[in-house]
């Protein structure tokens, strides 16, 4: 008898001890809500497409001078020098070889008047804002011309011939500046001596050709200096040739050389700068984030709305992290969907 109530004893605890169990044990949780999507509003605004290159400050591209004159050299201009019209540029035999201003180089003796020609011309042209008087016609070589060359040759201290030579100028399009001396005093007079660039700074940026459209002469840019001050550019020239250049990446890829003049003092002579333009300008028009647009199947893209249903858009500048949108039910303040 005794053992039967043991027994029950140990049931009755069993028993128990599995109703405690299904009484503490939680039903599964139920799964949270996925988030609500965020959005943002359509909003009336300005875009502004601004873009950065990486150039080079500097003097502009470097033109060599070429000596025509047989003879030692006996005196060269230090680098950085700033040469106007009527300077020496060199010495050959201690007798100076001058800068002109034009566009082609004398190539003849210019030594008996009646000649005529564009090289008459230019030394008339030199001569004349040199301050000198000269008479008949622009190109023409005159009796009154050859007076005033030997007047400036009185003036320059050598021999007073009348004559002009091609070695005894150098012409050039304008004032230049020293970039460097590849010749030596004591070695001959003919062949390359120097190069030479413009007086005023210059920032030179190589854009990579499919980047390059955006750039065009008379173009207005900002460079910013390594200091961190802007100073205004304008865009003197854009290559037309395409060269192929190493990128930050070590590729190469095909680039034009675009060359800026600077507007306003940059306080350095050279370094590396960068060259910001504004391409596009947009005023008062609807945008959204980028990542608001959805890209269609059929093609084209699309914004959704916080109830979810799409609005096909039409999409304009890109600029910012923004983009311009338009198309039927796109209203400013209109909430639409976005990733991020």
């Amino acid at each position: 008898m005794r053992r039967w109530l043991v027994a029950g004893a140990v049931v009755l605890v069993a028993v128990a001890g599995v109703s405690a169990f299904t009484w503490t044990r939680r039903a599964p949780a139920e799964p949270a809500p996925p988030p609500a999507p965020r959005t943002v509003a359509v909003v009336k605004t300005d875009l502004t497409d601004v873009r950065e290159f990486k150039a080079v400050l500097g003097f502009g591209a470097a033109q060599q001078v070429t000596g025509r004159r047989a003879g030692t050299l006996t005196w060269l201009p230090a680098p950085g020098t700033v040469l106007d019209r009527g300077h020496a540029l060199y010495k050959v035999d201690n007798r100076p070889v001058w800068l002109f201003f034009g566009d082609i180089p004398l190539w003849r003796k210019l030594d008996a008047p009646g000649l005529r020609g564009p090289d008459v011309k230019i030394v008339k042209d030199n001569l004349g804002a040199l301050g000198y008087r000269l008479g008949g016609a622009a190109d023409e070589l005159t009796p009154a011309t050859v007076d005033a060359v030997k007047r400036w040759q009185k003036a320059q201290k050598v021999d007073q011939t009348g004559v002009v030579e091609p070695g005894d100028v150098v012409v050039l399009s304008g004032k230049v500046r020293v970039e460097a001396v590849t010749a030596e005093l004591s070695a001959s007079g003919e062949g390359p001596l120097m190069t030479v660039t413009a007086t005023g700074k210059a920032v030179a940026a190589s854009v990579e050709a499919r980047q390059a459209e955006v750039f065009s002469k008379g173009s207005k840019v900002v460079v910013v200096l390594p200091n961190g001050t802007e100073a205004p550019g304008t865009v003197r020239s854009v290559s037309s040739e395409v060269k192929a250049e190493k990128n930050s990446s070590g590729e190469e890829v095909p680039s034009i050389a675009v060359d800026i003049g600077l507007d306003g003092e940059a306080g350095l002579d050279s370094g590396p700068v960068r060259v910001r333009l504004t391409t596009t300008a947009r005023q008062g028009v609807l945008a959204v984030p980028v990542t608001a647009l959805l890209a269609l199947r059929e093609g084209g893209y699309a914004v959704q709305t916080a109830s979810g249903g799409l609005v096909a858009v039409k999409t304009g500048l890109f600029a910012g992290g923004l983009v311009e949108i338009s198309g039927g039910g796109v209203a400013e303040g209109l909430q639409v969907v976005t990733t991020s």
